[in-house]
């Protein structure tokens, strides 16, 4: 049997197509289908076209958006990536980085409500669904996990004052290895972020970056866009597979979950055999993770010290099929419920 992986890119003929379309074009840095992208993304969201601007990668978009909104101290979870603490040091502010609530990747509320920070950045980790917490501040959604995902209804990334989005290789869609782009109601902070993208020609003496998407990449990302329905749809199912099959699987506790519509981008388990599991699975050839180890932590807080130790990522992409999902499953639940 060859190696199950933990995650990969799906792409098929119609990426390839588009990309020969591009090439054909003879237009590869700007045109058309960075625009329609955008549009699209638009549309997907429930925004006014025009309300989106595309990026080099979701970091660029948060980048980005740290800059428009100037931000001076920004708020962020301590389990989450080390993008989003080297996004504000970059925009020149200073980060707060607040512990999780017990048992789940949502930021401490009350923690957060002891913070002086003028911006909350709140990433939905792992494509689950939340309230935003009470901040007094500006609050930018980091749907780079979520894309799709709803709160009452309403669009994760379109709640706050504006939103992230990352295309990366293996994130819910990708543009072809990077990407990301940003969004917001307010379409002052999307005409300031291309302006600040303006690098070429400014007519202004405030700071300027080269951060584009490519036509290729656009190209790409549309593509996947128009399929990340199904995508959504085929990681539904196995992640069903998985809670069906009576794994430990982390879930949003808030009250109000009838309210909140995840998409399944990872299935992290809780267990105290984090690093066993793993092995053995190894030892299966299927490939699982510590989504997020505690050496990758913005900083050793207690709650999100004690998640990164007993956490492990199932593989849950579109091209896994179900028939090995269900194999994943019955492996997992056999060594969990084992007594070594």
């Amino acid at each position: 049997m060859n190696l199950i992986p933990h995650n990969k890119p799906t792409l098929a003929i119609e990426e390839q197509t588009a990309c020969s379309e591009v090439f054909a074009s003879g237009m590869l840095a700007s045109s058309k289908q960075i625009e329609k992208f955008e549009d699209e993304i638009c549309q997907f969201l429930g925004l006014p076209l025009g309300h989106a601007v595309a990026t080099s990668s979701g970091s660029a978009a948060l980048l980005v958006a740290l800059k428009v909104l100037d931000s001076q101290n920004v708020a962020m979870p301590s389990y989450v990536c080390q993008s989003l603490k080297q996004a504000s040091l970059l925009a020149g502010a200073d980060a707060d980085i607040i512990d999780i609530d017990q048992y789940s990747t949502n930021i401490c509320q009350t923690k957060l409500s002891e913070s002086t920070a003028d911006t909350l950045i709140y990433p939905y980790l792992y494509g689950q669904a939340s309230q935003l917490p009470k901040f007094s501040g500006l609050i930018i959604e980091d749907i780079a996990q979520a894309l799709g995902a709803k709160l009452d209804g309403k669009m994760l990334g379109t709640i706050g004052d504006c939103g992230v989005l990352s295309f990366y290789a293996t994130k819910l869609i990708t543009s072809g290895g990077q990407g990301g782009m940003l969004v917001s109601k307010n379409k002052k902070v999307i005409d300031d972020a291309r302006n600040f993208l303006n690098f070429d020609m400014p007519t202004d003496n405030k700071a300027h970056f080269n951060l584009p998407i490519t036509e290729l990449q656009a190209a790409i990302g549309r593509v996947q866009l128009g399929k990340l329905h199904q995508f959504i749809g085929h990681r539904e199912k196995i992640w069903q597979i998985y809670y069906q099959a009576g794994l430990p699987l982390l879930t949003p506790t808030k009250s109000d979950i009838h309210k909140l519509n995840s998409v399944r981008y990872r299935a992290v388990i809780m267990t105290e055999k984090a690093k066993e599991l793993i092995r053995f699975l190894t030892t299966k050839k299927i490939k699982a993770i510590i989504p997020i180890e505690s050496w990758e932590l913005l900083a050793p807080t207690e709650n999100a010290m004690a998640l990164a130790n007993k956490t492990v990522s199932l593989p849950i992409y579109p091209s896994l099929t179900l028939e090995q999902a269900s194999f994943i499953a019955e492996l997992c639940f056999s060594f969990l419920n084992s007594e070594c």
